[in-house]
C-alpha cells in the first residue's frame, strides 16, 4: 500500500517521492516568465560533472547520495554575473534541494550562501 503526503504548495494528495503537478507547472512557469536567460544557459554545466553528478548538499548533510539536475549560483547572478563560471559560487543540487534552498534565502540568505560556499569547498577538497 503506497504512502501518501500533502503538497505544500496545493495540498492535493500525492504519493510519497512523487512531485505534484502544481509544483512541476510552477516550474515551467518560471522559466517561460521569470527566469534570467542569460542565466539559463550555465545552469547545467560542467560543474555537475566536477560534483560527480551529486547532489552536493544531501550528500554533506544527510549522508545520501542522490542525482543532481541542476546547478545553483550560490551568489545570484542578478548580483553578480562575473562569478556565472567561478566553480566556487556552483553548486550541483536536485530540483527539491534546489527549491529548499530558494526558500531558505528568504528566511537568512546571507547564513544559507555561506553554508553553502563551505560545504562546495569542503566537498570538493574531500573528493580531491
Amino acid at each position: 500500500m503506497p504512502i501518501y503526503k500533502r503538497c505544500s504548495r496545493c495540498g492535493k494528495r500525492i504519493e510519497a517521492g512523487t512531485t505534484c503537478q502544481c509544483l512541476k507547472d510552477r516550474h515551467k512557469e518560471y522559466d517561460k516568465y521569470s527566469r534570467d536567460r542569460r542565466s539559463k544557459q550555465y545552469y547545467n554545466s560542467r560543474v555537475l560533472q566536477l560534483d560527480e553528478g551529486i547532489d552536493v548538499y544531501v550528500y554533506m548533510t544527510q549522508g545520501i547520495v542522490i542525482r543532481a539536475d541542476t546547478v545553483h549560483h550560490i551568489v545570484p547572478l542578478r548580483e553578480n554575473w562575473s562569478l556565472r563560471n567561478n566553480v566556487n559560487n556552483l553548486i550541483s543540487l536536485n530540483h527539491d534541494t534546489h527549491s529548499m534552498i530558494e526558500q531558505q534565502y528568504r528566511k537568512n540568505k546571507n547564513e544559507m550562501q555561506e553554508e553553502l560556499k563551505a560545504m562546495v569547498q569542503h566537498y570538493r577538497s574531500e573528493k580531491g
